[in-house]
């Protein structure tokens, strides 16, 4: 007679939050955005997403010489800091759509979209508006509404 299998649950990708070390309660990391994030946190992020942090920054609106300036003093602006906290809410949930495979949200990140008006999600993150509709796109997707 053979003794049953045990069968181990596979784990999951860490939570990109837990990743950066974010607290997970949502009046904390307002007050994180609003005080200004660490500059450290873009290149965590960036490895996360698999790219550079110049070109995250970029695509950010955030200029070469602006990172050079918060790499010496330590802090985005309030403003800064709202947007990578969009990028870090976007591949959140771009993760999720493509179920925990970061590679291909990123890539999804990257590509231009039709229903974007041929931008890259990446892109749109610079205003509240353009990552509200980024967010919409994805909640559309992840119920098979492709238009």
């Amino acid at each position: 007679m053979t003794e049953p299998r045990k069968y181990l649950t596979a784990h999951a990708p860490k939570n990109i939050w837990a990743e950066l070390k974010l607290p997970n309660e949502d009046a904390r990391v307002r007050a994180m955005v609003k005080s200004g994030f660490n500059v450290e946190l873009l290149s965590n992020v960036a490895n996360i997403i698999g790219l550079g942090p110049a070109l995250v920054a970029q695509s950010l609106g955030i200029t070469n010489t602006t990172l050079a300036r918060r790499r010496k003093h330590g802090h985005f602006t309030r403003e800064e800091s709202d947007r990578i906290f969009c990028l870090i809410q976007v591949t959140d949930r771009a993760t999720d759509l493509f179920e925990g495979n970061r590679k291909s949200a990123a890539q999804w990140m990257q590509t231009s979209v039709p229903a974007l008006g041929q931008k890259q999600p990446i892109e749109m993150l610079q205003t509240t508006a353009d990552t509200i509709a980024v967010l919409n796109l994805i909640t559309r997707l992840e119920f098979g509404v492709h238009s």
